[in-house]
């Protein structure tokens, strides 16, 4: 008996799809069937290939990720198959998890996601044993991806932008200080390389990209930001930023 998880990818993201490949790529238990970057892509390979789980982005063209997800249940031939859906988004608002989970999603994680986290899940929904998260107006409850939720959503009330480099780079520092806001030292010294080894890159490059999106927010709303920053007339420090943030997330959420 064949125990290999068959998995579809679909996201308009070439670099996400990518990502997602390579994390999935050095598991012999798992078998990508397939990458779709659009939604219509997606139907048609999800009939084709009839993988056990869909990785599936909601934002897409042609078709959006709720549009695959409606699209696969009302396909007559595909009355006797299921698959399971993992969303993985940046659009973290509880309205759209909601739906997500209504609309047939076994899990929704948010960008960016940890790599480690995304096998384990995948293989929790493929042994079949019953989840945890139930299709419900309720947010998963699991408290990492509930603090990955909490950092997003911060950084989109700041207008952080998504898409640069610095974010994902952001998003993993501030959640290193936030579970071990008390013992973190230096942001310098204790966070960069951490963050450096994750993503494979150096400190430097690291403190440069944050750098950079910290600079590129503040320059968009003015000389300031939209949330707790927002008094502040003198752009914040990288470290000024990160452990503020950090604050904000542990002990007022």
């Amino acid at each position: 008996m064949d125990d290999t998880i068959k998995i579809v990818v679909a996201d308009d993201n070439d670099l996400m799809r990518q990502i997602i490949v390579d994390t999935l790529s050095d598991d012999e238990g798992i078998l990508v069937a397939g990458e779709a970057a659009d939604g219509e892509a997606a139907v048609d390979l999800i009939i084709n290939e009839r993988p056990d789980i869909v990785l599936l982005d909601l934002v897409m063209p042609k078709l959006d990720g709720m549009g695959v997800m409606d699209k696969i249940k009302n396909t007559p031939e595909l009355q006797d198959y299921s698959p399971e859906y993992i969303i993985l988004s940046a659009a973290g608002r509880e309205e759209i998890i909601s739906e997500a989970l209504n609309s047939g999603a076994s899990y929704f994680m948010m960008k960016p996601f940890d790599g480690e986290a995304l096998l384990k899940r995948i293989k929790y929904i493929a042994s079949g044993a019953p989840q945890e998260i139930s299709v419900s107006s309720e947010a998963p409850v699991n408290k990492e991806y509930g603090l990955d939720r909490r950092i997003a959503e911060l950084l989109r009330k700041e207008g952080v932008p998504v898409k640069m480099i610095g974010y994902k780079y952001l998003c993993d520092a501030i959640e290193l200080v936030v579970k071990d806001l008390d013992d973190v030292v230096s942001v310098t010294k204790n966070v960069y390389p951490i963050v450096a080894q994750i993503h494979e890159t150096s400190s430097g490059n690291v403190e440069r990209n944050i750098r950079y999106v910290i600079e590129t927010t503040w320059n968009k709303h003015g000389g300031h930001t939209t949330g707790v920053f927002a008094d502040m007339t003198k752009k914040p420090t990288n470290t000024e930023f990160i452990l503020t943030c950090a604050e904000q997330i542990k002990f007022h959420s």
